[in-house]
């Protein structure tokens, strides 16, 4: 059958269908598989209304993209049922194969929607056509793969209770382990086409508590809170990339149904987010519990992991409902093949049994888990000569035999010092850490060990490397895509030729002005990377010194007969003024020869210390050789110094402390080399600092609200005095109102000015004021809290007042100089900034103008001449003031009787 007999076809039985005059459409998406390089094989998902039986779809056509399109017929028989539902299920499943690689768009249009759909066309959705699209790339298979769509595995119909916060996932899983992004898009009716009269759920009854967003990353759609019983309709975008690329979108129209709800909604207790290594097996207890006396509850679960070819998960248990509380465990044996470095997403749902013969109330909850690569075990560095580091690891590798050859060597990584951080198994890998890569792939071994050679490197320095496992999918020809990194191996250090000294530590052990002490230590070259025979003992140690950038001074010597056995060497220096100072070090080496070489300059840890109301922060600036991994804050204590604080960077903060009472800390750092000739971990503490903590902060900003004179006008109110009232509530959860002295109330008129100016300042019983600004009420408030001392605190955000004008003309004047109605003026005149107001005879000649509000006019033309009694015809533009300065608010017309 031609494509044009297969359309005359269609429409026939289109409008067949059509004449029942039944609605249908629900819900749905398209997605794909592609089975070769042009090939692909598409379900196309519709949910529809069960009882519109004159409706109901055997079959449908579907736009290829390519200038094909096709008859599919439904491939579940009569589309499946979902009980107590009025929910149809129907896939139509066929292949296609394209003429070539492109970028195409797959597209299917149905003439009806449901009826009475809110959101959409409201009240007429039955009319607006249901439109579904999927655009795809056909990529270079034999260098990108072949690429699937996701699999969306929670159904697009959902439900949601009024003044209850809704949350739907559409649970995306992509078998090819690209990246996705999700967001809100408005339906469609056809290709480029958005439905008619589409108002986003949160808009079409907007409240504070009415909104509506996703989740770009994760694809969580949050609804807080729905307002309004009924059918609303959303669509998301997934998109999908690879290698920062977009391959693919796919489009679901879902449908949300939103019912009033007597009872509580079942609540789903499961920790959010897991990162485990692949080979262990995850156990984790879901509990689903309801409040609601009697009733009971079950749970549910989707996912990628419930689908993998390889060593499913399971939700051990009954799906049937049970009392409440309800626990059912999600188990699943984490293998190679499920290393990813996107999430897996589960989607649980707990479900009560509160609505007889229906689907209860229902809640969904994710849980998010990434499988990582395990590290390499067992890394080694010695030296081979004198440029060369020769690496090793242990073999086998736990995932070298992962299925599909997802293995595909190692990557070894380098950087000059060590970097010591504890393991993340949800961050893999090295970025941001200062290493580069040495060896992209290799698979090197010896036999009995993975192995790696690096060459030419420097002599002095200090080289520390980390080694992980990659994985990767594979095409036909080899090419790789969507490379994968396990963790990351421990460091390994070596110095190539360790022919200079290293300091080890630079620590204060006396703090005062003048008799302050520092103790300075460092290892010796190492013997056997020195040719004794031309650089001989004895071995002369030059200790230079300097504080705040000055230029270094030789401030000691230290000479011994040779280089061992004893390789740690000290040096107390005295009589510094480490409270006010930091000091650096440098060390130079000379033989008895006079060939010298210098040490890596060291610093002594600089504490500093900010005091503020009941809160003190300590931290320290680290300049050395050495890599710190971990610091801890100790404290003065009547015994000594106690550790109160750890943290792997040098920044503490203390909160409630007593106020004018001093304390005194100090840092201590914990590094190393990496190197296996020096100590293990290296010591060294900061100078003391003493302060007291002082109340310098005002309160927390109160919670400001304004109404103004409009708002009651527009709530039909009678307002016989014009002016904003202001309300607000000390902020008692974020601070403090135990010194609450008095708040500050500041005001401006232009919304995007920075030049707010006080207007008065009130004692702290005070929650209101009444406010009329020199110009209208339009302008914009803040406010700010004082303490007792005088503190005053950050001011609340502006909260902005516009003015409505009241502006009445009458029609008839009499400028006869009795005293009474001898000018013509506005009967009501507010709010008003500015007119543009003239008058004119009956042929159209201007006799008068103004752009006082006030009008005045006595009768006069522009030559001061009295104007005969008669009609008159005026025009008036009324300008208000707004917050973006005067703007035209109405063009006011019609005629003036002058009597005399």
């Amino acid at each position: 059958m031609s494509s044009s007999s297969r359309i005359f076809l269609f429409l026939i039985m289109l409008f067949a269908s059509c004449d029942l005059g039944a609605t249908h459409n629900r819900a749905g998406e398209i997605t794909y598989v592609q089975t070769g390089p042009l090939s692909i094989e598409a379900t196309v998902t519709t949910y529809t209304k069960a009882s519109s039986t004159g409706a109901d779809r055997d079959s449908i056509l579907v736009d290829w993209g390519d200038g094909e399109t096709e008859i599919i017929f439904r491939s579940n028989g009569q589309g499946e049922i979902i009980p107590g539902e009025d929910i149809k299920i129907n896939f139509y499943i066929s292949t296609h194969t394209y003429p070539g690689r492109a970028r195409y768009t797959i597209a299917f249009q149905d003439p009806n929607r449901v009826n009475n759909i809110l959101n959409v066309n409201f009240p007429n959705s039955v009319d607006v056509p249901f439109y579904l699209q999927t655009t795809l790339t056909l990529t270079e298979s034999q260098f990108q793969g072949l690429n699937s769509s996701v699999r969306l595995l929670q159904p697009p119909i959902d439900f949601a209770c009024v003044g209850f916060r809704f949350v739907h996932n559409p649970n995306a899983y992509d078998p090819d382990g690209d990246s996705l992004t999700y967001a809100l898009v408005t339906p469609m009716q056809a290709m480029g086409e958005p439905v008619p009269k589409y108002v986003r759920p949160d808009l079409l009854f907007p409240s504070p508590g009415n909104n509506l967003s996703i989740d770009t990353a994760t694809g969580d759609v949050v609804w807080d809170s729905p307002m309004q019983t009924g059918e609303f309709n959303i669509a998301i975008r997934i998109n999908e990339y690879r290698d920062g690329v977009l391959l693919n979108s796919v489009i679901r129209d879902m449908q949300i149904f939103v019912a009033p709800c007597d009872d509580n909604i079942p609540v789903v207790d499961v920790i959010d987010e897991i990162c485990v290594i692949a080979g262990e097996t995850i156990n984790i207890p879901v509990t689903v519990t309801d409040v609601d006396p009697g009733q009971n509850v079950r749970l549910s679960a989707t996912g990628g992991p419930f689908i993998q070819d390889i060593s499913s998960a399971t939700l051990d248990g009954s799906f049937d409902y049970q009392p409440s509380p309800l626990t059912r465990n999600f188990i699943w044996e984490t293998q190679c093949e499920h290393i990813s470095d996107q999430f897996y997403t589960v989607v649980f749902r707990g479900q009560d049994d509160s609505r007889q013969g229906e689907s209860g109330n229902s809640v969904l909850k994710n849980l998010r888990i990434k499988v990582v690569g395990p590290p390499p075990e067992n890394l080694r560095a010695e030296n081979i000569d004198d440029d060369s580091v020769h690496l090793k690891w242990e073999r086998p590798y736990s995932c070298q035999d992962a299925a599909d050859d997802f293995f595909i060597g190692f990557r070894v990584y380098r950087r000059i010092g060590s970097n010591i951080f504890p393991q993340d198994s949800c961050v893999p890998g090295l970025d941001g850490r200062g290493y580069e890569v040495v060896r992209f792939r290799t698979n090197d071994n010896d036999g009995q060990d993975f192995t790696f050679t690096d060459d030419n490197l420097e002599e002095g320095k200090i080289y520390c490397y980390r080694v992980e496992a990659t994985f990767a999918s594979m095409t036909n020809s080899g090419q790789l895509f969507n490379v994968v990194g396990s963790l990351p191996s421990e460091e390994v250090c070596i110095q190539l030729n360790q022919d200079i000294p290293l300091i080890t530590r630079v620590s204060v052990t006396t703090t005062d002005t003048q008799s302050g002490e520092i103790d300075l230590r460092w290892v010796t070259p190492n013997e056997s990377d020195i040719d004794t025979s031309l650089l001989s003992g004895p071995y002369t140690y030059t200790i230079s010194r300097s504080s705040n950038n000055q230029d270094f001074q030789v401030i000691d010597q230290v000479t011994t007969a040779n280089l061992g056995p004893n390789r740690e060497l000290m040096l107390v220096d005295r009589q510094l003024n480490t409270v006010d100072n930091q000091y650096v070090y440098a060390i130079d080496f000379t033989s008895a020869e006079n060939q010298s070489t210098e040490a890596l300059e060291a610093a002594s840890i600089r504490a500093q210390l900010f005091s503020a109301d009941q809160t003190q922060e300590v931290s320290g600036v680290v300049d050395v050789p050495w890599q710190n991994f971990h610091y801890e804050l100790e404290k003065e204590e009547d015994s000594g110094f106690v550790v109160i604080e750890s943290a792997p960077t040098p920044a503490f903060s203390l909160f409630g402390l007593d106020n004018n009472v001093e304390n005194c800390y100090r840092i201590v750092s914990y590094g190393t080399y990496g190197l296996s000739h020096t100590p293990d971990t290296l010591i060294n503490q900061s100078q003391v600092v003493c302060g007291f903590p002082i109340d310098t902060v005002g309160p927390c900003p109160p919670l400001l609200d304004v109404e103004g004179p409009c708002d009651k006008l527009a709530e039909g109110q009678t307002i016989e005095d014009f002016f904003n009232v202001l309300n607000w509530t000390p902020d008692g959860q974020s601070c403090s109102l135990s010194d609450l002295a008095g708040f500050r109330i500041y005001f401006t008129q232009d919304s995007s000015s920075t030049d707010q100016f006080l207007i008065t300042e009130v004692f702290s019983d005070i929650r209101e004021l009444e406010h009329l600004p020199d110009l209208g009420i339009t302008g914009c408030y803040s406010i700010s809290s004082v303490d007792s001392l005088g503190n005053e605190g950050p001011r609340s955000t502006l909260v902005c007042v516009s003015s409505c004008f009241i502006y009445e003309l009458p029609n008839t004047f009499t400028p006869n100089a009795d005293s009474q109605n001898d000018l013509f003026t506005p009967r009501e005149n507010r709010f008003v900034s500015k007119v543009e107001f003239s008058v004119f005879n009956r042929w159209g000649n201007l006799l008068f103008e103004t752009e006082d509000p006030a009008l005045n006019w006595d009768g006069r033309d522009r030559k001061d001449d009295e104007l005969p009694p008669g009609t008159y015809y005026y025009v008036c533009k009324v300008f208000e003031p707004s917050l973006e300065g005067d703007v035209q608010s109405a063009l006011l017309e019609g005629h003036i009787q002058l009597l005399r």
